[in-house]
């Protein structure tokens, strides 16, 4: 397949942004690389990239000749996945975009679950912000994104959708801790870990804030929710998460968590999204399976609650 070999060097050339980059990633000479480039850009009778002191950018032709070729590898790979099928998915990947907020336990609770019953396969996980994960899927570099609020894109298409609340964390012996439900106005007394500014919890978190007219005492402010519960045992700090499980998270001896009065605060949709018309692999779409099912107990479950 002597032209998938040649999109995959052109597709490695537009990633990296130069012939060398790129030369040294496929363990090619980038003068070879170089020539099939310049082979290519005689058969179309155009170019497709323009040079540059700093590296290679695409033409208007180089960005409808990259689009051609990565559905056309992303349909290599789907029909490689369906070749291995026949021998029981024993071999596979699986690439993912997550967001943050997600990363913690969701993801990593259904990729493991996934695995023990199909061991061959493998996972290329990225966590990134819901942007940057459309941003994969339009680019054919992940199969599968599983975001919270995404921006809306036409090539995307949302395969499950699932709210979830904003649950408040705290130290067990935190003076809220009793609380079943707690308003977040109540949470503005104390000093608060908030997601960084970027991510989708805290734009949502900023959106409920201004109309109570109150000015957060921020006592920290982190990418990381791991971070974020660490800093908050012994003191009485609050810390925000997404409810990523078909109940409340149970609470530990030192951690609590409490939902948050919607009426303050929207519920965070939780969508498994993949490109339209992009046939997935075997593996993919199998995994996928298991999101939305994962998903529809979840939303099972939150019905029951309501």
């Amino acid at each position: 397949m002597r032209h998938l070999r040649l999109f995959q060097y052109i597709d490695a050339i537009v990633r990296e942004g130069s012939v060398r980059r790129a030369a040294e990633k496929l363990y090619v000479t980038a003068s070879a690389l170089d020539r099939r480039l310049q082979d290519v850009e005689e058969e179309l009778g155009t170019r497709l990239f323009e040079r540059h002191a700093r590296g290679m950018r695409l033409t208007a032709a180089g960005e409808i000749y990259v689009n051609y070729i990565r559905r056309h590898i992303a349909e290599s790979q789907r029909v490689q996945s369906e070749i291995d099928r026949l021998q029981g998915m024993q071999q596979g990947r699986v690439a993912l975009a997550v967001s943050p907020a997600l990363a913690m336990d969701f993801i990593p609770n259904l990729v493991r679950e996934f695995r023990q019953q199909h061991p061959g396969i493998s996972f290329a996980i990225s966590v990134v912000q819901h942007e940057v994960a459309i941003q994969h899927l339009v680019n054919y570099d992940v199969d599968l994104a599983v975001i919270i609020a995404p921006p809306k894109n036409p090539d995307v298409f949302d395969l499950a959708v699932v709210n979830q609340p904003l649950l408040a964390v705290m130290d067990a012996a935190h003076p809220l801790s009793g609380n079943d439900s707690l308003r977040l106005s109540d949470c503005l007394q104390y000093p608060l870990i908030l997601p960084s500014v970027g991510l989708t919890t805290r734009e949502i978190l900023d959106t409920a804030l201004q109309p109570l007219g109150r000015v957060a005492k921020i006592a920290a402010e982190t990418n990381s929710y791991e971070i974020m519960r660490g800093l908050l045992p012994g003191t009485e700090q609050i810390g925000f998460v997404l409810s990523t499980t078909p109940y409340y998270r149970k609470n530990t001896q030192s951690i609590v968590y409490h939902p948050l009065n919607t009426r303050e605060i929207q519920s965070v949709p939780i969508i498994c999204a993949q490109l339209r018309n992009r046939g997935l692999s075997v593996a993919a779409a199998q995994f996928s399976q298991l999101i939305m099912q994962v998903m529809e107990n979840i939303q099972m479950n939150n019905g029951a609650l309501d």
